[in-house]
């Protein structure tokens, strides 16, 4: 696991196990869940703890299983940094989404989803061609690519959003947390970034190519000497056949490099 994701995890566990405890004593949930009415008169720190509270183990389990299959390449890719970056954006953006359209409601919002939701869509915009497998009902396989396994859950929400009657808070976290994640993936200064990496990582990768072929063309030349020196002092009938042979294959090689 990368270092971010890895302390997120243990956040999130840790916080859920407090959430427990401290909801028996007092609303610990409400107060730092996202209620759209207390956000509107001044939680505003609302909008980052809700990301670590959960509605019950299940909830835990799903939202942690998704950043713990899909943050660490996201991470790997983007640096700490910008991940870090890429989860508060997606998770706070998704909570301004639950908020505006919930105005001065009651209901609480609680979860990482919306993070989570931003990660899937980096990881399909990073790897839009990978090949996820879902288990639906836990035994059907159905393998789709990155890009349209995000596009189905997005779908999957959009299609629930407009099912449940009301407003469904939940699914507006879920879309803005998509559609927060998704500009964060577009803004300049992450293209700028990528590129630059992909071009850094393009020069390392051509400057060990450049050393393992100057390694091979000494090695060969070396050994292509050693056998010269033999035909000089001792004449090329004295070469063995596999002698022969190393010969034919050295000036081969040598001739490709």
């Amino acid at each position: 696991m990368t270092p971010l994701v890895r302390i997120l995890l243990a956040v999130n566990a840790g916080v859920f196990v407090l959430q427990i405890f401290a909801d028996r004593f007092f609303p610990f949930t409400h107060w730092f869940g996202l209620v759209p009415a207390e956000v509107a008169r001044g939680a505003v720190w609302q909008l980052v703890t809700y990301m670590f509270l959960h509605g019950g183990m299940w909830h835990l389990l799903f939202n942690m299983l998704a950043l713990f299959m899909f943050g660490g390449e996201v991470e790997s890719e983007l640096g700490t940094g910008r991940f870090a970056r890429l989860y508060f954006i997606s998770g706070i953006g998704a909570g301004i989404c639950s908020t505006v359209l919930g105005w001065g409601g009651g209901q609480a919002v609680i979860g990482a989803s919306g993070s989570i939701f931003g990660v899937l869509i980096a990881f399909a915009m990073l790897f839009p061609y990978r090949p996820i497998t879902l288990l639906i009902f836990f035994v059907i396989p159905l393998t789709l690519q990155a890009r349209w396994f995000v596009a189905l859950f997005g779908a999957v929400e959009l299609l629930t959003l407009a099912s449940t009657p009301g407003m469904g808070l939940g699914q507006v976290a879920h879309l803005g947390g998509l559609l927060f994640g998704w500009m964060f993936m577009r803004s300049p200064g992450w293209l700028a970034g990528l590129r630059d990496a992909a071009e850094r990582r393009e020069r390392a990768r051509a400057g060990r190519s450049a050393a393992r072929l100057a390694g091979d063309r000494r090695q060969i030349q070396e050994d292509v000497d050693h056998l010269l020196d033999k035909i000089s002092r001792e004449g090329i009938d004295k070469l063995t056949a596999d002698e022969r042979r190393r010969l034919v294959d050295a000036s081969e090689r040598l001739k490709k490099l």
